[in-house]
């Protein structure tokens, strides 16, 4: 690690209060060896370290937690089907803080040789996919979070489709964090291998049940063998108290498309970095997001769009909204390698700001070694167009109402993308909530 925090280690902290690892398979064992030996007495990055600039741990190293495992739960819902979307209902993993429910799961209606299951369960039963992919796709330089994950991780979501098979429905993993009264700290661990020809649509939903403090830890690994589509729709609603720090890297091989559509609305402290390596020909990625940040949030994404190989393409569209307080950070790096001819390219940061006092940092990055593509990247950060505004108004709707119409139909582009209708209703009902809540709008009522 390039830059040390002050104070004592906060990540030799967290993996002592884990304790030893139950042994499930010599290579996991030997991965979780490895991974603590690299994040032994490394502390947080800090402002210092080019890729933190704007984004402070310094909160986050000074509280103490619990692993969520040891917590005794007693806020849970009493119907946690309430969470499920319909068109999910008969493929759903359910995690409790973190801890995996067989009784609030379901995978009755699965096609023949689709694997839905609790990674643990499948390590421990010695799946050879499981195994074979574990650990290979989730590594950042100087990155600690993903190996502190990758030393403590229990349970977690293991997903396999085999070759040529096409799963209709969505497959939705469910992450509770229920409001206790201790402070907790959760390590899910989510791995998808996607066989030849395969299809699917995963949706990652990690929920805040109440305004407690913990610290989510999420890492996803994805592979999709050749010709595979995947749809990874991951919602992020933790408590505006909680912190959340997640990894996400996919390996996209030949004639395969991954798509993603990531939503930040919860955490006080939201780290999101995602890495997309398009390894063969004619291989398509998108990585588009929504961030809405309110009071003194802070939702920082880094991305890495790797192109590796020609004739691939890849599309990013990034859109914040800021108000209060709240803070948006967007770096977004575009890889072009020297065998990447024919590359084609996108990739856009928008930001839309409704208070004075909300900050949006933004970095689009392009490094390209090869001489034959198509690449293009820019940057927006204003407020409402007052011609828009102006022009709604003379249609005789309220200054307010206008203000609450244009910001719900800037968050639309990501939204109208996702194709899971329950959660785009869901997440307008959620644009719709934070507008009307917005104090930067109600000022013009």
């Amino acid at each position: 690690m390039t830059d040390i925090s002050n104070g004592n280690h906060f990540l030799d902290r967290l993996v002592k209060s884990f304790g030893p690892a139950k042994p499930v398979d010599d290579r996991v064992e030997e991965l979780q060896t490895a991974a603590l030996k690299r994040i032994a007495g490394k502390e947080l990055p800090t402002p210092r370290h080019e890729e933190w600039k704007y984004c402070n741990l310094k909160m986050l190293s000074r509280e103490d937690f619990l692993p969520a495992a040891e917590i005794v739960t007693s806020a849970l819902p009493g119907r946690v089907a309430d969470y499920i979307y319909p068109e999910a209902d008969h493929h759903h993993l359910t995690f409790i803080n973190g801890v995996f429910s067989e009784e609030h799961s379901k995978t009755d209606r699965l096609p023949e040789g689709v694997i839905v299951a609790n990674l643990a369960d499948a390590l421990r039963d010695g799946n050879s996919v499981a195994l074979d992919h574990l650990g290979k796709y989730a590594e950042w330089e100087d990155d600690p979070f993903a190996p502190f994950n990758t030393a403590v991780f229990r349970d977690g979501a293991f997903i396999y489709v085999p070759k040529s098979v096409r799963i209709e429905d969505p497959i939705q993993l469910l992450f509770l964090n229920t409001d206790e009264e201790q402070q907790y700290v959760m390590t899910p661990r989510c791995l998808i291998v996607g066989d030849r020809s395969s299809e699917m649509t995963v949706v990652e939903d990690h929920i805040g049940l109440g305004d407690n403090v913990y610290f989510n830890c999420p890492v996803s690994e994805i592979k999709l063998a050749e010709n595979s589509h995947m749809t990874h729709v991951k919602l992020q609603r933790d408590s505006n108290n909680a912190y959340h720090i997640s990894r996400l890297a996919a390996d996209i091989s030949r004639d395969s498309d991954y798509k993603s559509y990531a939503v930040q609305l919860g955490a006080q402290l939201s780290r999101s970095d995602v890495k997309a390596v398009l390894t063969d020909e004619n291989t398509h990625a998108t990585l588009d997001g929504l961030v809405m940040v309110n009071g003194e949030q802070l939702s920082d994404t880094h991305s890495i769009m790797d192109h590796t190989m020609p004739n691939c393409t890849s599309h990013q569209l990034h859109k914040c909204i800021i108000d209060g307080n709240g803070t948006s950070v967007f770096n977004g790096k575009i890889f072009v390698r020297q065998d990447a001819q024919k590359t084609d390219a996108f990739q856009e940061n928008r930001n839309l700001q409704l208070s004075n006092s909300g900050k949006a940092y933004t970095k689009p990055q392009l490094e390209i070694f090869a001489d034959d593509v198509s690449c293009s990247h820019g940057a927006t950060i204003g407020q409402l167009n007052p011609d828009e505004v102006f022009y709604l108004k003379t249609r005789g709707l309220q200054e307010s109402q206008t203000r609450e119409i244009l910001t719900y139909g800037f968050a639309l582009d990501v939204i109208e993308s996702i194709p899971v209708a329950s959660i785009r209703e869901r997440l307008s009902k959620e644009v719709e909530r934070f507008t009307k809540e917005s104090k930067s709008i109600k000022q013009y009522a």
